[in-house]
């Protein structure tokens, strides 16, 4: 059969249009070009700029009732004929702009409007390259795929790596150090809550030990690590680790089936087991409470938890939350449905890996029971109430609106794709149905309805919390097949990709969403107190969570879409940045925040599991990198991921082995067809959408196209494979920028110099190929202005991915300045050390500047809309005579800061024509945003808060001589510190931190 050549081109984000379309494809990649020339950087001749020429027209159709989904990249033409993806920013990011755009009656069905935008990064107007979309308002839905995903990826069993590299050393330490782990302190709060004896059990630490309400979740991802580190081990060699992590997976297995087992009791009353809505009735449930002499009392109680309660901490504390207990470490509850979750994904993911049928049988069953649990206590004591205020809604305890949106305490990870994953593992259809009805119990209608119509209601959220709640949804439409749960996940990944994304793939500062498109302002203004309350600028943003829950989601959306290379895109830049760099490569030790501003250290540390929640993630990250690299459907396979793997597609009989350097310029699949003659299935090859120069792929050696488009699919279809088939990808890196969507014109920058002004600047990244490369040749924002040609010529490549240890293909960029200064780039996920990632770019393109005629105050107006909405929230709730919730929206020292600046900001507004300059109204934007996006929710702690706590713990370091007491609540008190510096540090934890001094001084 003769082959046929296809390039796979869907998704409207991906083209910046509302269906696909065909592109000659010969018009953007000539043949393929020699990787570039290397040596010692060379002088760059004077040359014409190449400026943006022509955008492809973006027109897109928006169901009535819904924000359009606007593209967050769009395909441009150069002046010199090239093109590129380029990053899009758009004007109706307003919450208010949103929600009369998807008004009915103000843009009615066969309505059409415009919104305008701008290519960031780009100098021909002060907000960059002027974007115009039309919207036409359809009376139809949108194109939502089938609830049956259209592929799979391989399982972790039939994918393994070859050679050493740094996947396989991070694969290695991980394994390692997992082996090293006491498997008897994941199991101590299990056997300390069901009355078990815990002699020769060492007592947990970090977030599960006894002074925490987090118990489980790092045994959780212990299982998690075991089961995946078990299936990326040789599966034709019975090695000692393998066997040792079987052992250890069958230990946790059996033990905690036999504390799950203390729930099964009868009562002869009820004439059948006593179940969850037994627990805690109504009238007692009101008067539970969250202290820790409580905490105690409830664990002796497991008799009447209910059938198949399986958790480390009691279950009085999931019932709490019915009652709208706070997230309160010492009298509330931290977040107990997310330790569940921990603990039935690692039974789900023991299942799923385990080749002893015997312990996956079990561990599924431990599972099934506590989901069933779940099930029966939402089926019988929770609801749905949306209307009403606050008070209302939560006048009668268990409604799910108000349980799922609490801060932190309403954090349930992913208890629905837990559920939902447990409901396709089931033979039972009764138990399909509970299970499945368990995952949409944990929908979160404050979020999930704006998000169903591209309402950004994200912002200022926690964003780890409500990641994982987005994959629950995904894969709930899997069972339940309605579109609502598809949109919801769709919007919110494009949201994130457009207006939330850093270079290295994550997201959040100090844990939250702050306001769309303000990356750089979050990441400049983010500071942090010392013992002496002194401020410095903190560099460390980003928590790795978010980019391991943002890798899950986009993994699953692929399955449905996987024409669409944005998602595997995107998932090459979070894996090979942020989750490969998290872990150091000499020994155990990952990141929680992690390194992103100026002149950053990536603060390793979460040395076990239980230690934090990105211990947890990190203990999983490094034994499943092939997770995505292949998806397979009945006849074809797509590449997603050029590593150096075997991959066998084994419902095919096939094998494919993948030899290449890490990180990969050129990769050679050999096909191999395990002792048939031949095998008929299409191969779909990923083209990167930074592949814009020299990539092809050969067949055999003969070039299958003559030119392919960056951000698709190139592939060979229904192609008869004979063994030893070759096939060959050429894909040289290329130099691009990737901009932060705001401009930058302040910044901390150093000690009690956190709002330093700087002349207005784009903000960017320098990629080579997939890579984020960062310099330790810059140190501070004052010498961090470089000027670009539009071709990054100035960037030369050092040498071509000289051997760097466990490194592999380290590759090295470096440019001069006009002062003589040599600026050296390396790949971010190498750095261990000061380094940094943004720097201020002019980027030189020759196009005439537009000027805008008169003063825009367009931003300052929307910054106004945004403070005095929270200006509002804040004075009603002050109004109330019963405070519900007991905290206000906003903590004090952050709304005092924004009342202050809209008096200010309001005064430059009111100022007439003669006196209004461009730059009285900017520099009042700026200060105004910055007093936005540093306000905290209102049961957070402040930096000012620790003025007290600091004061004591600066003379507890000087004292000469410490006694254990002391050193132990030095260390706490610095936790606590760093907390709230994050941003995720309460009241109660400053309280503790005081006390424990004052326990030491008596």
């Amino acid at each position: 059969m003769k082959k046929t050549i296809n390039f796979i081109i869907t998704g409207a984000m991906c083209l910046g249009i509302s269906a696909p379309i065909s592109i000659n494809a010969s018009e953007l990649q000539k043949k393929p070009a020699k990787v570039e020339n290397l040596g010692k950087p060379a002088k760059i001749k004077k040359q014409k700029q190449r400026y943006i020429k022509k955008v492809s027209p973006i027109r897109v159709e928006s169901p009535v009732g819904t924000v359009p989904r606007l593209p967050w990249q769009v395909w441009v033409t150069y002046s010199d004929g090239s093109h590129e993806w380029r990053q899009a920013k758009w004007e109706n990011y307003m919450r208010a702009t949103e929600q009369a755009e998807a008004d009915p009656q103000r843009n009615p069905v066969g309505s059409e409007y415009t919104i305008e935008g701008y290519i960031i990064g780009d100098n021909t107007t002060n907000k960059g390259y002027p974007l115009v979309a039309t919207v036409v308002v359809t009376n139809n839905k949108w194109n939502t795929p089938n609830c049956h995903p259209v592929a799979n990826p391989l399982k972790l069993t039939e994918v393994s790596f070859n050679g050493k590299n740094r996947l396989t050393n991070n694969r290695n330490l991980n394994i390692k150090t997992l082996l090293s782990w006491d498997i008897t302190q994941q199991l101590y709060n299990y056997r300390d809550t069901y009355g078990l004896p815990t002699d020769g059990y060492t007592v947990a630490d970090g977030w599960d030990s006894p002074t925490t309400k987090l118990k489980g979740h790092g045994s959780g991802h212990y299982m998690s690590s075991l089961a995946f580190a078990f299936a990326s081990c040789n599966p034709n060699e019975e090695t000692a680790e393998k066997t040792e992590l079987r052992k250890r997976i069958k230990r946790m297995v059996d033990e905690l089936r036999a504390c799950q087992e203390r729930t099964f009791v009868w009562d002869s009353t009820l004439n059948r087991y006593r179940e969850a809505r037994d627990y805690a009735p109504e009238e007692v449930l009101m008067k539970m409470g969250g202290s820790w002499a409580d905490f105690d009392r409830y664990k002796k109680d497991y008799r009447n938890y209910g059938y198949g309660y399986l958790n480390a901490i009691p279950a009085a504390h999931p019932a709490l939350i019915e009652k709208y207990a706070p997230y309160n470490n010492e009298e509330g509850v931290w977040a107990p449905y997310y330790t569940i979750h921990k603990q039935l994904a690692g039974l789900i993911d023991i299942a799923n890996n385990i080749d002893d049928k015997e312990i996956a049988a079990k561990a599924l069953l431990i599972a099934k029971d506590m989901g069933l649990w779940v099930w029966n206590r939402m089926h019988y004591r929770t609801y749905v109430k949306a209307d009403g205020d606050k008070a209302q809604r939560q006048a009668k305890p268990g409604n799910r609106y108000e349980m799922w949106n609490m801060y932190i305490a309403g954090e349930v990870g992913g208890m629905a794709e837990s559920l939902a994953r447990l409901s396709e593992m089931v033979d039972s259809n009764d138990e399909k149905e509970k299970l499945l009805e368990a995952a949409n119990c944990f929908d979160t209608p404050a979020l999930f309805n704006p998000l169903a119509a591209n309402i950004d209601d994200i912002r200022t959220r926690h964003a780890n919390q409500h990641i994982p709640m987005i994959t629950g949804a995904l894969r709930s439409f899997i069972g339940n097949c309605n579109p609502y749960y598809y949109n919801i996940a769709y919007n919110f990944w494009n949201m994130m990709q457009g207006k939330y994304v850093y270079a290295m793939g994550s997201v959040g500062n100090g844990e939250m969403f702050r306001q769309p498109y303000s990356q750089i302002l979050s990441m400049n203004t983010n500071v942090m107190s010392d013992s002496k309350r002194d401020m410095y600028p903190n560099p460390d943003i980003n928590e790795t969570c978010c980019a391991y829950n943002l890798a899950k989601l986009t993994k699953d959306l692929n399955c449905f879409n996987p024409d669409n290379a944005e998602y595997m895109d995107y998932y090459e830049r979070v894996l090979y940045n942020q989750i490969i760099g998290s872990l150091h490569p000499e020994h155990w030790a990952v990141t929680y925040q992690y390194a992103v501003g100026m002149n950053a250290i990536k603060p390793y540390g979460n040395n076990t599991p239980q230690s934090t929640c990105c211990g947890g993630t990190g203990a999983e990250n490094h034994v499943k990198y092939q997770e995505a690299a292949y998806f397979v459907n009945d006849n074809t396979m797509w590449v997603g991921l050029y590593m150096p793997t075997t991959a066998r597609w084994e419902a095919k009989g096939v094998t494919i082995e993948q030899e290449c350097e890490w990180p990969a310029q050129h990769s050679i699949l050999t096909i191999r067809t395990n002792g048939k003659a031949t095998a008929d299935f299409t191969l779909k090859l990923r083209v990167p959408y930074w592949a814009t120069k020299g990539f092809d792929i050969k067949l055999n050696g003969k070039s299958i196209a003559k030119s392919y488009l960056p951000c698709s699919y190139a592939a060979i279809s229904n192609h008869i494979w004979k063994d030893g088939d070759r096939v060959e990808v050429c894909m040289p890196f290329t130099k691009h920028v990737n901009w932060g969507p705001d401009k930058m014109d302040l910044a901390a920058t150093g000690k009690n110099e956190v709002r330093t002004p700087f002349s207005p600047q784009w903000v960017g990244t320098i990629m080579y190929g997939p890579m984020v490369m960062a310099t330790k040749d810059i140190k501070e924002w004052k010498n961090a202005d470089i000027t670009l040609s539009s071709t990054l010529n100035e960037l030369t490549l050092k040498d071509d991915g000289a051997t760097d240890g466990t490194n592999d293909k380290l590759y090295t960029l470096q440019m001069q300045t006009p002062d003589n200064r040599t600026i050296t780039f390396t790949p971010d996920y190498y750095q261990t050390d000061h380094s940094t990632h943004y720097l201020r770019i002019d980027m030189q393109t020759g196009a005439k500047k537009l000027v805008a005629k008169g003063v825009d105050k367009t931003s300052l107006e929307q910054a106004l809309a945004i403070a005095k909405e929270r200006m509002d929230n804040q004075k009603v709730w002050e109004a109330m005579s019963v405070k519900v919730p007991a905290f206000a929206p906003w903590a004090p020292n952050g709304y005092a800061r924004l009342c202050q600046q809209v008096k200010a900001a309001e005064a430059i507004n009111a100022l007439d024509k003669k006196n209004l300059t461009q730059a009285k109204v900017d520099e009042a934007v700026s200060a105004l945003n910055v007093a936005i996006n540093t306000m905290r929710p209102g049961n957070l702690a402040e930096p000012e808060d620790l003025n007290k706590l600091l004061s004591l713990l600066t003379s507890a370091k000087n004292i000469q001589n410490k006694t254990i007491e002391l050193r132990e609540a030095i260390d706490y008190a610095d936790m606590v510190v760093q907390y709230v510096n994050d941003g995720s540090g309460t009241h109660d934890l400053i309280e503790k931190a005081i006390n424990k001094f004052g326990a030491v001084k008596k």
